[in-house]
């Protein structure tokens, strides 16, 4: 008997065995770096295309499109032109030359948050699904918020949705997320060890009818207190029949008391309906940019009385606004503003670029500049794409016209995201045959005589990629 028992025992197991290798799962075991960076050191320009950490550059090193037929295609330790990779990276901004991928995956979401962000020892990231339905079908539409070590270890799955677009925020100590079929703010503590990709995570603020989520590009780990970066800023609507007023929220990352910034009792000459359009933050005090519309009585016609701009004290100990310091930036609905900082104002995108100031100094205007797509504003310039995706700059003094940043034609990649800015370069994925990273440099720009920059690949080559420049560049040689 006791022989029976043991021959099904290795019979079952062997069963398993087989329906495994007919099934095989994506699996996350990586040999740890031998370099590893220092997890103490400060973090720059998270949330973005690249992001610094200490003596290392980390970038997303190219777009691949979504997936192929083939989940394997994004399965871990596959991905080289969607991957993050990692360079040495010098004081003067110079890159070594010890590029190595530290998680291979395809990094990329339809969401307006299509960046990484670095905190400690982990590397915070989302990429589509590379499983598979009962079918067959590669799950594309379903997002997966992961994060690998930065030694390329431990990598897990935090969550997972099935909406490509949904808004989040990584922050330090969380996973925020807003999920707009239930109107709900979701938390999920990255403190744990281990994560259930099916649980939403703590709900912060039900009832949510917009929200903002702050840019929080720096990280300290040094800075214990949370910053005021990590907040969530949410709208809700009034409870109240035929009242088309709002409240402005802020709530910290894991929850808690939520404080309201903007609501009923914050003006005294009638309601308002706030629509908060961008954010900034500097030396830990948070400035708003907001246009407000009125609604007399039961009307649900309002009318936008202004764009507005009002920046709080330093610290996370938010209080209400005060309406006599609100700064009217201009009477009309600029929905498309970029800030440059508080002091310096905003820039209405768009045709006829306008720079609104918060000093109460008259907007400057450039006539009919159009920065539709507005980069940054450095170097006494304007850097923005034209309508080729090719990086032109205009200097603020008028003195000159627009010039190309560089006249080899190399366009900026927008279906992904756009070009950064970082520390005196611009990092951007190029749109052509590769679509691999590539940087320029802006002190190679002269913006009066129109010198022009050099593009510079920023990448580690797939070898089909690798091969086919090398046939191309053969058959170039051969047709001279």
């Amino acid at each position: 008997m006791r022989k029976k028992i043991c021959l099904l025992v290795i019979g079952v197991i062997l069963l398993v065995c087989a329906l495994a290798s007919l099934a095989a799962c994506e699996s996350y075991k990586a040999t740890a770096l031998e370099k590893v960076g220092n997890p103490n050191d400060k973090v720059e320009s998270n949330g973005g295309l690249v992001v610094k950490q200490g003596g290392y550059l980390y970038f997303v090193n190219g777009y691949t499109d979504y997936l192929t037929e083939n989940a394997k295609d994004n399965w871990f330790g596959t991905p080289v032109k969607g991957a993050i990779v990692r360079v040495s990276y010098g004081a003067d901004g110079n890159l070594g030359d010890d590029y190595v991928i530290v998680v291979p995956k395809t990094v990329m979401a339809s969401s307006e948050n299509v960046g990484f962000s670095i905190f400690g020892e982990w590397i915070y990231y989302v990429s589509p699904s590379a499983e598979i339905d009962r079918s067959g079908n590669v799950q594309t539409d379903t997002l997966q918020f992961m994060r690998t070590k930065i030694d390329g270890t431990g990598t897990q799955v935090i969550l997972e949705v099935d909406n490509t677009s949904v808004k989040y925020k990584y922050t330090s100590s969380a996973l925020v997320w807003y999920d707009s079929a239930d109107s709900k703010l979701y938390s999920k503590d990255l403190s744990v060890k281990r994560f259930k990709k099916s649980a939403k995570g703590d709900c912060i603020a039900e009832d949510v009818a917009s929200v903002h989520f702050i840019k929080n590009e720096t990280y300290d780990p040094a800075v214990k207190e949370t910053p005021v970066a990590d907040y969530v800023l949410y709208t809700k609507n009034s409870e109240k029949s035929y009242d088309n007023s709002n409240t402005l929220y802020a709530v910290a990352p894991r929850g808690g008391e939520a404080k309201a910034l903007i609501g009923e009792n914050t003006y005294t000459d009638g309601k308002y309906n706030i629509s908060v359009v961008a954010s900034s933050v500097s030396a830990n005090a948070l400035a708003i940019y907001y246009t407000k519309t009125s609604y007399v009585g039961t009307s649900s016609s309002g009318t936008v009385v202004g764009t507005y701009a009002y920046r709080f004290a330093a610290g996370t100990a938010l209080a209400g606004v005060v309406a006599a310091n609100e700064v009217r930036l201009s009477a009309s609905d600029l929905s498309s503003i970029v800030p440059i900082s508080y002091a310096e104002g905003v820039v209405k995108t768009g045709s006829n670029t306008v720079i609104y100031h918060t000093d109460g100094t008259d907007p400057s205007t450039f006539g009919d500049l159009d920065v539709s797509t507005l980069l940054a504003v450095e170097n006494g310039a304007f850097y923005y794409l034209n309508s080729d995706n090719v990086i032109l700059y205009y200097p603020l003094d008028n003195l000159s016209n627009a010039h190309f940043a560089y006249t080899t034609g190399e366009k900026v990649m927008t279906s992904f995201t756009g070009a950064e800015y970082f520390e005196g370069y611009f990092y951007f994925i190029v749109d052509d045959d590769y679509d691999y990273m590539h940087r320029v440099k802006l002190s190679e720009i002269d913006i009066y005589s129109g010198k022009d920059a050099a593009v510079t690949r920023v990448a580690i080559l797939s070898d089909a990629d690798k091969a086919k420049m090398e046939e191309e560049a053969e058959k170039n040689d051969s047709d001279k």
